[in-house]
């Protein structure tokens, strides 16, 4: 009898073993699959955060269309930009911009730029005061006018237009110089002037 009470001892003894040795390789496995599943999503989104399409902060959520249009990584039309009603139209924020400069508020006429190109035209346009050129500038902007328009339409998009300039080289030129001023709508229905 106290042999076969043994026995049953060392089978219970060695079935609680084998067990905890399946519950640690399982546990093992388990933890490995997760933190290599954890670890190969941290990377991922470290890149996306590195191209700019996901927060920087935990959980790294993935920024969505309103996100990405603000910060110039939408490509092509955005539905919810091009619903947006237009509260300024890119005429209106020319007329704005070259009024700004014949004033000589140059914090008003970077107004008139999308939010990523202010600081680059405010250091510009206070270069180009402080050397004297800022005349030569409103000048030009002020001959802006083929056959008595101001600007002509060349491509318009829902949420980008682009309109081409024509202006005098000097005072007997014909208007045969022309570049193109790339207007952008915010979500306020403004639409904003991308370059000069």
């Amino acid at each position: 009898m106290e042999n076969n009470s043994g026995e049953k001892k060392e089978k219970r003894g060695s079935k609680k073993i084998v067990s905890l040795v399946l519950f640690i390789i399982i546990f093992c496995a388990i933890v490995y699959i997760g933190w290599s599943s954890c670890s190969d999503w941290y990377k991922e989104r470290q890149q996306w955060v590195k191209m700019g399409f996901a927060e920087d902060k935990f959980p790294y959520k993935m920024l969505g269309e309103r996100e990405l249009v603000e910060k110039g990584l939408w490509s092509g039309e955005s539905p919810a930009l091009n619903a947006v009603p237009t509260r300024t139209t890119p005429e209106e924020t020319y007329a704005k911009f070259r009024q700004a400069l014949i004033d000589g508020d140059i914090d008003k006429a970077v107004e008139c730029f999308t939010k990523e190109k202010q600081d680059e035209y405010r250091d510009a346009l206070t270069k180009a005061k402080d050397e004297g050129r800022f005349t030569g500038i409103i000048d030009k902007l002020k001959d802006i006018t083929p056959e008595g328009k101001e600007i002509t339409n060349k491509s318009t998009g829902s949420s980008s237009t682009s309109y081409e300039f024509f202006y005098k080289e000097n005072q007997n030129d014909t208007y045969t110089t022309s570049h193109t001023i790339v207007f952008y709508k915010n979500w306020d229905g403004d639409w904003l002037m991308d370059n000069l």
